[in-house]
């Protein structure tokens, strides 16, 4: 028996395809039920960080977060880690962004921030 379909169920599944592809990151961020907002205004200073970061799961996660990393003043050398979740950034020039402008900048590419790891070196 050979199945047959309708044209509209072609249509449907090629419609299902082209929005996956052309869309990039089918994946929805998740969140840390016991993360803690990180929303200090306390300023960072210079130094090399680790960021720790859910929900990222594709190369356009990495596209993302990176681009809204560098939009903040001093925040340079954004590395995404994703398979571990983690971004690296240093943040030079005395600029010294917040936590939680950083945290924005994640939130804003569609992940959530969990920690902040390191500073001055």
């Amino acid at each position: 028996m050979n199945p047959r379909f309708t044209r509209a169920q072609l249509c449907a599944a090629a419609m299902t395809v082209a929005t996956a592809i052309l869309c990039g990151c089918a994946s929805t961020p998740t969140t840390d039920a016991n993360a803690t907002p990180l929303s200090s205004p306390a300023a960072l200073p210079d130094g090399h960080y680790t960021l720790v970061v859910n929900g990222m799961s594709c190369p356009k996660c990495i596209s993302n977060v990176e681009m809204q990393l560098t939009r903040i003043g001093g925040v340079t050398h954004p590395l995404v880690d994703m398979e571990n979740g983690f971004v690296t950034i240093d943040i030079v020039g005395g600029k010294t962004p917040s936590r939680e402008s950083i945290a924005g900048a994640i939130a804003d590419a569609g992940f959530t921030l969990v920690d902040v790891r390191g500073g001055v070196e």
